[in-house]
């Protein structure tokens, strides 16, 4: 549990990044939550995550600790 309290801080990251990474977060999960909406809605959802993901790419990723392959 305490690991995902780690990760979920965002730590090495400036404010202006954690906010661009939960945009994203925030993005996807409304994307994938609208079953029935207008074409136009959907519409809007789709540019909105565009532009989520345009942004999120510009965020560094950090190193990883995982990184022995088999």
């Amino acid at each position: 549990m305490k690991e995902i309290i780690n990760e979920l801080r965002l730590q090495g990251l400036t404010l202006k990044q954690k906010a661009i990474v939960w945009y994203f977060a925030i993005s996807l999960c409304l994307l994938g939550s609208i079953a029935e909406a207008p074409y136009w809605f959907l519409v809007v959802l789709v540019v909105n995550f565009a532009n989520a993901a345009r942004l999120v790419r510009k965020v560094p990723l950090p190193e990883s600790d995982n990184d022995e392959r088999i």
